[in-house]
């Protein structure tokens, strides 16, 4: 019964075949020149992809907070432009409202009554206006201004340069 013992592993009793997952199980080889298993190997590299599959998920869901960010930033922004669009809308009828009520409060006599009752203004009489006739003298008078010595020489350099270029 030796030989039986050896076996039990692999047959069942009856008259079943062997089970396929005895077959499955392979021992890890080792390598000839360098002693190290293959399996082992493989495992590293698994490994390794793992982790720049990890690495490169990490990577992505790092740019989408990024672009969120910045998207959220950006509708910040554009919601106070338009705040800031619809005060100054505001502004802006406000003053237009305000220049018609001062157009329309500006009374041309209710200003000369004031000046003559509050400030004791009059109209000029005829011999306070003086008439000044612009039509006969059209010329204007130039004043030269001062020129240091140094600026004189400069300038006199300059046009003996330009004429002779």
């Amino acid at each position: 019964m030796p030989a039986k013992k050896l076996y039990d592993d692999y047959y069942e009793s009856g008259s079943t075949a062997r089970k396929y997952s005895d077959y499955t199980k392979v021992s890890p080889r080792k390598n000839v020149k360098t002693g190290k298993n293959k399996s082992l190997k493989r495992e590293k590299i698994k490994k390794k992809n793992n982790i720049s599959i990890i690495a490169f998920i990490l990577c992505v869901f790092t740019m989408t907070m990024v672009i969120t960010y910045r998207f959220n930033i950006i509708s910040e922004k554009n919601l106070e432009t338009q705040n800031l669009k619809s005060e100054l809308s505001k502004v802006e009828s406000s003053l237009i409202t305000s220049q018609i009520d001062v157009e329309q409060g500006t009374d041309l006599n209710k200003i000369e009554a004031y000046a003559k009752q509050q400030l004791g203004m009059q109209k000029p009489d005829k011999n306070q206006t003086i008439y000044v006739d612009t039509s006969l003298n059209d010329s204007t008078v130039e004043v030269e201004e001062e020129v240091d010595i140094l600026d004189k020489i400069i300038e006199g350099i300059k046009d003996i340069i330009n004429k002779i270029f």
